[in-house]
This record gives structure tokens, sequence and C-alpha cells, in this order.
């Protein structure tokens, strides 16, 4: 598989099931290895702030303008423990790196406002498998508290499968596919407002990034068995938590934990890289 942003060197995909994937970034030198991990969510960010809207090639005249404008799209507040958008860009990067999903609309593209939330799915992307396509709805938790990240994602689950709220997303999303997008009748004709709601949900995938503080990597400065095996142990734990919230539905919902030290420490440090981005 092709990784847009080769975060494979950074991340590890640990746990590999049809409804489960747990992610494993691990030490450097005896210490979480932090910045490798924000290096690569970096990485992300033009792509995550301007989707396929301004060409999917940049001019080398024009890559530092990009980076800056994508930068102020993503972090236009000083209130940046509250934002959803570090979620987000995991979400895209996961996605992109380890499922080969394509975007199909950066909605932060869209906003009216610096201070303004992007209300709606974290993530929306496509693949376009031979005999097969698939819709990519993804949602995303930055916690402190893996648990608490779980459960949220079992709740957003819930109320994202009301059929008023799919059709409401989708008369948001319609109307602003890229032109250039693969196949783009397909998926207009997927979000019409008449379009069996049955086979909507047939062609749907859920992904649900939970990334959070996580126990296991505090304790370790290295990747031993003992570790790996308190990794492994910790998220199938909050993976049989999900399924006990989870309701029952049909569509293909999977569950991405991406265990970290400390959630303050990568939300500080991509503050800093952030402020650094904007030049401000």
């Amino acid at each position: 598989m092709a990784r847009p942003f080769n975060s494979d060197l950074v991340i590890e995909e640990k746990i590999s099931e049809a409804d489960f994937r747990a992610y494993h970034v691990g030490y450097e030198q005896n210490k979480f290895r932090l910045k490798p991990l924000v290096d690569v969510i970096i990485e992300v960010l033009p792509e995550f702030a301007h989707g396929f809207y301004q060409g999917k090639e940049t001019p080398n005249t024009q890559l530092v303008s990009k980076l800056r404008d994508a930068a102020r799209r993503v972090y236009g507040t000083n209130d940046f423990k509250k934002r959803g958008e570090f979620g987000e860009l995991i979400l895209h990067l996961l996605l992109r790196d380890f499922h080969g999903t394509l975007p199909l609309i950066s909605k932060i593209y869209f906003k009216d406002s610096q201070n303004s939330t992007v209300k709606g799915f974290d993530g929306v992307h496509i693949t376009i498998e031979p005999g097969k396509k698939k819709l990519w709805l993804g949602e995303s938790k930055l916690y402190t508290d893996g648990l608490a990240g779980v459960r949220e994602l079992a709740k957003d689950l819930e109320a994202h499968l009301q059929a008023d709220y799919l059709r409401s997303e989708f008369s948001l999303i319609r109307p602003k596919l890229p032109a250039d997008t693969p196949e783009i009748e397909y998926w207009r004709n997927l979000m019409d407002e008449h379009k069996n709601l049955d086979e909507i949900l047939n062609g749907i995938c859920i992904p649900m990034v939970c990334t959070y503080s996580s126990e296991t990597v505090k304790k370790h400065n290295d990747a031993t068995a003992a570790y790996l095996k308190a990794f492994t142990d910790e998220c199938l734990n909050l993976k049989a938590k999900f399924d006990e919230k989870k309701i029952k539905t049909n569509v293909e919902v999977l569950l991405l934990l991406l265990p970290i030290e400390d959630k303050s420490e990568l939300v500080t440090e991509l503050d800093t890289r952030l402020k650094a981005l904007k030049m401000e």
C-alpha cells in the first residue's frame, strides 16, 4: 500500500482485526517518540486544510504560503485545548497511510470564521477498490482517558447513524465535491436526498479514532515483550468497553486506537509547531 506520508516509519499497526486496529509509536533512547509523531502529523496539514480544492500539487514558489495558510485555517484560535482539529489530523493521517483512502472533502476549507468549530464528521474520505466503492465517515477523539474517549465515540456512532443526521451531512457535502473527484457521479448519487438509506449504509465505513494518554506507555521506556503484552491487553480491554456501548448496526464500524504517553504534551508540541508555521 502506498503511504503518502510515510508514517509507518513512526507508527506501527500492532493489532489488525476486521473491526479494530491499534497503533504503536514506541520509544527511542528510552523516551516516547513524541517529536517524530508530531512530525508526521504536521505533514498532513496542507492536504487536510485544503483538500484537493486548490489542486493536488503545489509549485515550489507557493510551498511556504500554502503551509502558512493551512496552519491558519486549522489553528485560528488560542483556545487550542478545547478544539478537535488535532484529533482530526490524526484521523486523516491514519486513513491515508494505513487504509489507502482519498480525502473527498475538506470541511475546514469552507469555514466561514477562524473561531468557528466545523460541525459534522471529522473526516470524509473514499476508497475505490475493484468492484467496490466505500465512503469513509470518520470521528476522532483526543482524550486524557482512553475509556472516556471510546465511550464518547460510541455515543457519536449512535447519533451519526440517524437518518436525519446523515441526510443533513450529505446536503452540505454533496454540492462541494471537487470537480475532479474520481467517479464523482457515483458519490453525488449516493448522497442524493432520495437515495434509499439501506443502500447508503451498505457503502459506508465509520472509522472511529481515539488517541489517548496510556498508562502502559507511561510506565515503560522500551518496547519489551512485557510492554507489548501490556499494550495489547490495554487496547483489547478498551475495544471490549467500546463494544459494550456500541449500538447494533450492519454498518461497518472500525475502532482505531493510538495510545500515547501524554495527551497534554502532544497538544503542547502541536501548538508550538503550528504557532511557528503561522509566522505571526
